[in-house]
């Protein structure tokens, strides 16, 4: 490993550990070196707070004229909670800046760096891209297609069963952390009704840090099942519920006036249509969603091929056909056969197995967002 990936690396883990705390903005850590040492460090903690390079200048204090800066995304050049960190690298005299990608974001894409080359600063893009793009994935999609990033995840025997006998859990330590970490790492989570009435869920990052604060759950509930009196809606927390426009109007209500957020949506071939469901999470700036099921939320996403990622959770267990069956339609989507996913990665956690499959569209991006100038808005 060379000392510039070193240093990037760096600011990855810096990065990580504000993980579901910055929501709509990107995860960035930065570290300032003067002579071979790290002088500096700092990350963004969250919406209108310092960004990741003011504080690794105002860590380092004097030390850093003169000195390198490492990040792991291209330093913003606009006014908008906060000024542009163009103009902080510039007033603290750094001589050279390291980062991994280009912003996505249109108010930047290459601005960023053009504005420090304009004044005598080195600039250098691409060290440990792929992993800054992974670590961001879902900033990088919504600013590059236009949507929020939609991940199914799901968790079944080797036969393909969302449950096993009287066991609704089994999945491994290992893979429980994982999962809450993809929560974390996402925005919202959602489920259908019958998966909250038959396991009552948390729903929370807990595995992955205690004190967090709570996802915004999504429950697709046709019929406004949803009970009154659940844990998320006595704490305030916030919940969505995706009802038919028929439902009872004095049941919807009872719920809003719990707290819920209730929103009817037109019908679709498994329940809600999700293209109404798309439109209203844009209008309310949700920017990343992980569907954890059950059954027929796992039919309906994989049937209208909206997700971008698949996380599949095998457990070495075989139901022998008892159990829910994560695909129901009795076809296989359309979209899916067409090979519209690729297989991005294979891992073991402990005797469990987990595949991961991309769309095709997030392998385009790690071009786009490393070679200056190239960045397009892909919408869909």
């Amino acid at each position: 490993m060379d000392l510039e990936e070193k240093y990037i690396r760096r600011a990855l883990e810096l990065a990580e550990t504000a993980l579901g705390e910055t929501f709509p903005n990107p995860l960035v850590g930065a570290v300032v070196v003067s002579d071979g040492r790290i002088v500096g460090e700092g990350y963004h903690r969250g919406p209108g707070r310092p960004h990741a390079e003011i504080e690794a200048i105002r860590d380092a204090g004097d030390r850093a004229r003169g000195a390198e800066l490492y990040l792991n995304l291209e330093p913003c050049c606009h006014y908008g909670r906060t000024p542009p960190c163009t103009d902080g690298i510039i007033d603290a005299g750094l001589s050279r800046v390291v980062f991994s990608m280009y912003d996505p974001d249109s108010r930047v894409r290459g601005k960023g760096a053009a504005t420090l080359r304009a004044h005598d600063i080195e600039v250098k893009a691409g060290v440990c891209a792929s992993e800054a793009l992974e670590l961001n994935l879902p900033y990088v999609h919504r600013n590059l297609s236009g949507r929020p990033f939609i991940m199914l995840k799901l968790a079944s025997t080797l036969d393909g069963r969302l449950t096993w006998g009287s066991e609704r859990y089994f999945a491994g330590e290992k893979e429980q952390r994982y999962v809450h970490r993809l929560r974390a790492w996402t925005e919202a989570i959602a489920i259908g009704i019958g998966t909250l009435s038959i396991d009552h869920p948390k729903l929370d990052r807990r595995f992955f840090r205690e004190e967090m604060r709570p996802p915004v759950r999504m429950v697709f509930d046709s019929a406004l099942r949803f009970p009154e009196d659940y844990p998320w809606l006595a704490r305030k927390e916030r919940v969505i519920i995706y009802c038919l426009t028929n439902v009872d109007p004095i049941r919807r209500r009872q719920l809003e006036t719990a707290g819920a957020e209730v929103v009817p949506l037109p019908r679709g071939p498994h329940g809600v249509d999700l293209r109404f469901w798309l439109e209203d999470i844009l209008t309310k700036e949700i920017t990343s969603v992980i569907v954890e099921g059950g059954g027929e939320v796992a039919t309906a996403f994989l049937g209208d091929g909206f997700i971008e990622r698949l996380v599949l959770c095998y457990a070495p267990l075989i139901s022998g056909q008892a159990g829910v069956a994560w695909y129901q339609d009795g076809r296989g989507p359309h979209w899916l056969a067409r090979g519209e996913l690729m297989l991005r990665n294979a891992m073991t956690m402990d005797d469990d197995l987990v595949l991961i499959y991309d769309s095709r569209k997030i392998g385009e991006y790690l071009a786009a967002v490393t070679e200056e100038g190239t960045i397009v808005h892909w919408a869909r």
